[in-house]
């Protein structure tokens, strides 16, 4: 449709008057919470007498015709919807039908109404719907106002016509569709920001529907693809969808379809959700969004699979908790639709509240648990269905419940499959990875990695940590189903552990060996350390492209390594050894054109964790910046492309100084550079050898004047010649960051590290973040050894392994306090 332009400034017509008097009274009705459908529907037919007295007004001849099309064309118009106008004709007076037109829009755009529109002719209109979809399901919606009906006739029907000939091909393009959908907005049941129109499971979902339905010619019930049960949760999602749209349109006074962070609690209040035990009333309402777009993604991708695919015929379902299981078991290994008819015999089998778990209940689920990961989409159904709590109660906690937490772009429940669709894909079809294909063949208890995987994150039900939560709940679970002791304790294991090895690897030292030990302790057999490492992958992968960067994949290998040689050898100190032995070698090589004694010299002053944490291939690339002796105020510096696309590796070499990291972090915000990782390490002989990942904070391309800011700043604040302090914050006074709930959280660990302070710092990332954190610990005297920094998009996560100036622990209880104080109120006070 054409954009709206600017009004004639005339005085405005009484039809238009009146129908904003009673649009403003309609609206009034949203404060009891019920403007939905009704209302919609109510709104399209005030627009309509009003269009039609303006169309009877303009007194047009014959062979011209109003049409509703889109939304307002299937008699549905949400508060900010556009009034999308069709205006059809013959051809046999485009002068007149010029007139017509702007008769009718202007006096519509005067009053600030939002209309789109075209006027075209019956063929035009059908060699546009030929090359586009939008166009062609429009007018598939179109419904007319007034003016000849016959002109209007013979530009619908032909298109109608087409999409007849062939509706296979129309239910293709129509997929298609979807899948393009999904990819540009997500999932509406599970996106914590979902896009109520356009995302899967939204209200094009259900449009979808009807346009299907118009091809065939026939009810889908009547055609067999649609039962009736199905057609009433469409009809429920739909209505609420519009209630929660209608909502967003009418808070925000404009048409946004973006259900974001910031208006959630807005709509949570206007729509009646309130706080329970457990589930805040956002969560209530996003809870709601879940369940409703989960059942309409699904209804809509089954009628299109039995329409396209077709839908095997009914199976024989023994209608009991075991049958039920063993006949989504046997679809899953087809890889077939259940077909209506099946989902009907499902429906009518006698499945009680709480399943009580027989032999034969317990080998029928894992029948279908073993299926891979088609089990995944059989647990949604059975879901969807609400019969999967029945058999796992604990399931009524996690199902819909939204994550508001930076790492997870889905809801508990969809992640948990998700993950577990990850963990049997893995042990079906293996990896690239080296050491997950050595893990795989370890694997000897199958169903415990599964069924931990599905489980690893139940504890997350909004009350306390959800990880004792979990293993709590687990164990539970597991004692009711009765598996043996080892898959069991396996399970369980698996809860309580599924974050040691992130965690671990992002923030702690790595070269540390009793750390290693540590973790090799807590994990107890290579088969357990095994799966652990697989569950980690699995849970990386569906928790999102932040939780599994090359950066993040690297660390995890490196600890999962050193675990598994301590376990198979016992002896962490003589592995580091052997292994720093080896990558020496491997730097030699890389360097094999250099003077072999300047790089012995070099490889003498490096430190451990540097030769062991960075690639022998970029040691070799930094070589030349670190070999020669470097000057008391000089920089160097190189940055070549990230480990994935729009990223930099950064690596900035400098004398040594106190709160040298705090002026590189601050150089980089200045030259809009946001730091996504950072690893700092010092020579034996007192030089600095930063390694950043960073991308464009505002411009994803960055060209070479932003590089050269970045190092004259650096210079210049080495030399002291600037004060990076109020440059930093009168940078991010210009550029406000987006509020989030993300709490900021300081903790000071002396028992992690035999010789050095833990700092853990968890805070909204913003610009300048690592800046002020490391300002303040400059200005508490403490000494960077090593900092892991990972953002996770919105949300930081810093670690540093600290000295004071005697090369101490911080063990002073009140210099703790005061350490803790000053980073909260540097994080917290510079937040705007």
């Amino acid at each position: 449709m054409a954009e709206p332009v600017a009004g004639s400034g005339t005085e405005r017509s009484p039809p238009v008057v009146r129908l904003l008097q009673e649009l403003e009274a309609l609206d009034r009705a949203y404060s009891l919470g019920h403007h939905g459908r009704w209302s919609g529907a109510r709104r399209a037919e005030l627009v309509d007498g009003c269009l039609q007295e303006l169309f009877g007004a303009a007194e047009p001849a014959g062979g011209v015709a109003l049409v509703a099309l889109g939304g307002y064309g299937r008699g549905a118009l949400s508060p900010g919807s556009d009034i999308d106008l069709l205006v059809v004709h013959d051809g046999a007076n485009a002068e007149r039908v010029a007139a017509l037109a702007e008769g009718l829009l202007y006096p519509l755009w005067d009053a600030g109404l939002r209309v789109g529109h075209a006027v075209r002719t019956a063929s035009e209109c059908l060699a546009i719907a030929s090359e586009r979809l939008d166009v062609t399901t429009a007018m598939l919606d179109g419904r007319p106002l007034a003016g000849d009906g016959a002109v209007w006739s013979s530009a619908r029907e032909p298109i109608l016509e087409s999409v007849r000939a062939d509706p296979r091909a129309f239910a293709d393009r129509l997929t298609d569709d979807a899948a393009a959908r999904a990819e540009r907005h997500g999932a509406v049941s599970s996106l914590l920001e979902p896009d109520l129109k356009d995302g899967t499971g939204g209200l094009r979902d259900a449009q979808a529907l009807g346009w299907l339905e118009a091809a065939i010619g026939a009810t889908l019930e009547d055609a067999g693809l649609l039962r009736p049960s199905e057609r009433d949760v469409v009809a429920g999602a739909e209505e609420f969808l519009v209630r929660v749209r209608s909502a967003l349109h009418l808070e925000t006074g404009r048409p946004a379809h973006r259900l974001l962070l910031e208006l959630q609690p807005m709509i949570a209040s206007a729509m009646g959700f309130e706080d329970e035990p457990g589930l805040i009333a956002v969560d209530g309402l996003m809870r709601s969004v879940f369940e409703h777009a989960r059942q309409l993604e699904h209804v809509r991708s089954s009628v299109f699979d039995r329409f396209l695919r077709g839908a095997a015929g009914a199976l024989r379902v023994d209608p009991t908790p075991a049958g039920v299981l063993r006949a989504f078991a046997v679809s899953a290994r087809a890889g077939e639709v259940l077909s209506p008819a099946s989902l009907d015999a499902v429906d009518a089998a006698t499945v009680p509240v709480e399943v009580e778990w027989t032999e034969d209940v317990r080998e029928a689920f894992l029948e279908l648990l073993r299926t891979g990961p088609a089990a995944a989409p059989a647990f949604e159904v059975l879901d969807r269905l609400g019969l999967l709590a029945r058999y796992l109660p604990a399931w009524t906690r996690v199902r819909c419940r939204p994550q508001r937490d930076p790492y997870h772009r889905s809801s508990v429940d969809v992640h948990l499959l998700e993950t577990f669709a990850n963990a049997s894909r893995l042990i079906d079809e293996g990896d690239d990875d080296v050491l997950a294909a050595r893990a795989i063949e370890g694997i000897s208890d199958r169903d415990g990695l599964l069924l931990g995987s599905m489980l690893h994150d139940i504890g997350k039900t909004g009350e306390g940590n959800h990880v004792p939560a979990g293993a709590r709940i687990a164990r539970t679970t597991v004692d009711r189903i009765g598996l043996p002791d080892p898959t069991s304790d396996l399970v369980v294991f698996l809860v309580t552990e599924h974050l040691l090895l992130s965690d671990t690897a992002t923030r702690r030292d790595l070269d540390d060996d009793e750390l290693v030990l540590g973790v090799a302790a807590r994990v107890g057999a290579p088969e357990r350390l095994a799966a652990l490492y697989l569950l980690t992958i699995a849970d990386a992968r569906a928790t999102g492209s932040l939780a599994w960067t090359p950066w993040r994949a690297t660390l995890v290998r490196e600890l999962v390594a050193k675990v598994q040689r301590v376990l198979e050898r016992g002896d962490a100190g003589a592995d580091t050894a052997e292994r720093v032995a080896e990558r020496s070698q491997a730097v030699r090589a890389a360097l094999h054109a250099q003077v072999p004694e300047a790089v012995d010299g070099f490889l003498r002053r490096m430190p451990v964790g540097y030769l062991l944490g960075v690639p022998p291939e970029r040691i070799a690339e930094q070589f030349a910046l670190v070999a020669p002796p470097i000057g008391a105020e000089e920089v160097r510096s190189v940055s070549v492309p990230g480990s994935r696309p729009g990223t930099h590796a950064v690596t900035v070499v400098a004398a040594d100084r106190p709160g040298l990291l705090s002026l590189i972090a601050g150089a980089l915000s200045l030259a809009r550079l946001s730091i996504l990782s950072a690893q700092v390490f010092t020579t034996e002989d007192g030089v600095a050898v930063d390694l950043f990942e960073v991308e464009g904070a505002f411009e994803p391309q960055i060209r070479e004047e932003r590089w050269r800011e970045f190092r004259t700043t650096l210079r210049r604040a080495i030399e002291g010649r600037v004060s990076l302090e109020h440059r930093v914050r009168e940078r991010r006074r210009h550029y406000p960051v987006r509020r989030v709930d993300i709490a900021v959280r300081v903790s000071v660990d002396n028992e992690a590290s035999d010789f050095f302070t833990v700092i853990e710092v968890d805070a909204p990332d913003r610009i300048g973040l690592l800046f002020d954190v490391t300002s303040a610990l400059a200005e508490q005297g403490l000494d960077v050894h090593v900092a892991k920094v990972a953002t996770y998009g919105e949300h930081v996560v810093d670690a540093f392994y600290v000295r004071d100036d005697l090369g101490r622990r911080l063990e002073d209880p009140a210099r703790i306090a005061e350490l803790d104080h000053a980073l909260r109120e540097r994080l917290q006070g510079s937040s705007g």
